[in-house]
């Protein structure tokens, strides 16, 4: 089965019906700077903080809504997830922050046509 991603158990994939669109990564350089009365502030290393990474995606129907139920449960657990790409890199362990949806199309059920959605995380960093 192709995916894009597993994040522990879940798969985001064509083949799971939702697939992400984007990834934003964001990791930090562990640069502060420290004001200076009179002058320039100064860099000083105060240590890489971990990455973030934002996946986001439009999905369709009730296996949207499903699949984000699926994601807040694994977020339940409170516990590292490992996360593997499609092509088999590992990246490491990462902590569910947030999992966000926007309906749209709402029928008359209660079933959204239309969910753009974002699952925020953090690299796990051991203690």
């Amino acid at each position: 089965m192709r995916q894009q991603m597993a994040l522990g158990s879940f798969i985001f994939g064509l083949s799971r019906n939702f697939a992400y669109s984007g990834i934003v990564r964001v990791s930090d350089g562990g640069w502060a700077d420290i004001n200076v009365v009179m002058g320039k502030p100064k860099s000083m290393q105060a240590g890489q903080k971990a990455q973030t990474l934002k996946i986001s995606g439009k999905s369709m129907y009730a296996v949207a809504m499903e699949r984000l139920d699926e994601l807040r449960v694994l977020q339940a657990l409170r516990v590292p997830l490992p996360m593997v790409d499609g092509i088999g890199t590992h990246w490491g362990l990462w902590r569910i922050n947030a999992v966000t949806e926007t309906q749209s199309a709402v029928i008359d059920d209660g079933t959204a046509l239309v969910i753009d959605w974002s699952v925020d995380l953090s690299e796990f960093i051991h203690a």
